[in-house]
């Protein structure tokens, strides 16, 4: 299983997952991608004040880290810098690598000081709950192998 840290990566991680189909292989592949459901972005909007979104240092992740290792904080810099989208670069239906930069030159997306522990205790209980799911369903999994063995007998090639 696949666990991403960083939200830029999973296109990469999507792309990798696919390459494993190159040969026969007598492993799965999983990736741990949660999708957020009613009740939790409800929830999360109820605490944090605003709809679910993606933040980078902004009141999501810095409430994580409010919960796990608050000694690691210094709120009172939270507002050293602008989180908010910039929006210097659009072109339509084109994307671009400098993207990230064009709206965010400062690399912070959103409000770090609008971190709450109890905002950081839901997200991180959370993820892990969602986890611990995902690994048992892996665990009781009998389709994917099941699958990729029909796909490489079907496409006829040998283990290696």
């Amino acid at each position: 299983m696949i666990i991403n840290g960083h939200g830029g990566n999973p296109d990469l991680i999507h792309y990798f997952m696919q390459t494993r189909l190159e040969k026969r292989r007598n492993y799965a592949v999983y990736f741990f991608d949660p999708a957020d459901d009613a009740a939790y972005n409800k929830k999360l909007e109820e605490l944090s004040g605003s709809p679910a979104t993606g933040d980078h240092a902004g009141a999501l992740e810095t409430s994580e880290i409010l919960y796990l290792r608050p000694e690691l904080l210094k709120l009172d810099s939270a507002h050293n810098e602008s989180g908010q989208k910039q929006n210097r670069l659009y072109i339509p239906n084109v994307y671009t690598p400098i993207w990230w930069y064009a709206g965010y030159p400062n690399h912070y997306a959103g409000d770090g000081a609008k971190a709450t522990k109890k905002l950081g205790e839901f997200e991180t209980e959370y993820t892990i709950n969602t986890f611990i799911q995902a690994l048992k369903a892996i665990k009781a999994d009998t389709v994917t192998k099941t699958l990729q063995k029909e796909f490489y007998d079907k496409i006829n090639q040998p283990e290696r």
